[in-house]
C-alpha cells in the first residue's frame, strides 16, 4: 500500500528530472549510495561529495552523511561538513541547502573562511549564495585583516563576541554588527517531512 502511495512521486521524479532539472541535477558521490523509493531521496554515507550547480551558482558539500532530494532540490548533510562556494568555505556539524532559493543554513561549530581575508566563527549561519550575504548568529567572533571593509559607524573589537554579524562576500564588507540582539532559531527541517509534503503535492 505504501508503494502505491509513493508511486505518483516516483513517476513525477522520473518525468521532471530529465525535462526540468537535468541542468541542475547534482553530482553525487559517496562510499555508500542508495535511493530510498519510499522517502524519495538519496541516502549517502562515508566520504560524501555533492556538487550543486544552479544556473552558474555552484556549491560543493563534503560530509560524513547526507540526504539529497532531487525533486524538492534540497540537501541535508551532517558530520564534519565542509561547504564551499567560490572562494568561501564553511565547516560545521550540520548543513541544509536549498538550491531553488540558493541558501544554506549551517549549524554547530561554524567556521567561515574567505580568501578575501576574513575568518568568522559562530554557532549558526545563513548564507544566501545568490546575494552573497552571510548572517552569523550567536557567539560570533571575527578575525579580520586590514582589507576588510566596514559600513559607516561600525568597528570590530578584538576578541569581542557578538550576537549577530552580517557580511557581504562580494564587497568583503561587514554590513551589520550587533552585540546583544534577539537571534532567530535556525532549525533544519526533517527530510522525511519534506518528502511527505512533496508526496502530498504530487497527489
Amino acid at each position: 500500500m505504501k508503494l502505491l502511495k509513493i508511486l505518483p512521486l516516483i513517476i513525477l521524479l522520473i518525468v521532471l528530472v530529465p525535462s526540468k532539472s537535468f541542468a541542475d541535477m547534482p553530482e553525487i558521490k559517496a562510499g555508500e549510495t542508495y535511493f530510498d523509493i519510499f522517502k524519495g531521496y538519496y541516502v549517502l554515507k562515508d566520504n560524501v561529495h555533492v556538487v550543486i550547480n544552479n544556473h552558474g551558482h555552484k556549491a560543493t558539500i563534503n560530509a560524513d552523511e547526507a540526504k539529497v532530494n532531487v525533486l524538492t532540490q534540497k540537501c541535508w548533510a551532517e558530520g564534519k561538513v565542509n561547504l564551499t562556494h567560490d572562494k568561501e568555505t564553511f565547516s560545521c556539524d550540520r548543513a541544509y541547502l536549498q538550491w531553488k532559493t540558493k541558501t544554506a543554513e549551517v549549524i554547530g561549530n561554524v567556521n567561515f573562511n574567505s580568501k578575501k581575508i576574513l575568518s568568522v566563527t559562530s554557532d549558526t549561519a545563513v548564507f544566501n549564495w545568490s546575494e552573497k550575504i552571510v548572517d552569523f548568529y550567536n557567539n560570533v567572533q571575527i578575525k579580520p585583516e586590514k582589507d576588510l571593509q566596514l559600513a559607516d559607524g561600525l568597528k570590530v573589537k578584538k576578541n569581542k563576541i557578538y550576537s549577530h554579524v552580517r557580511y557581504n562576500v562580494i564587497e568583503n564588507k561587514i554590513l551589520m554588527i550587533e552585540e546583544h540582539s534577539e537571534t532567530p532559531t535556525i532549525e533544519i527541517p526533517d527530510p522525511d517531512e519534506d518528502a511527505e509534503t512533496a508526496e502530498k503535492e504530487a497527489n
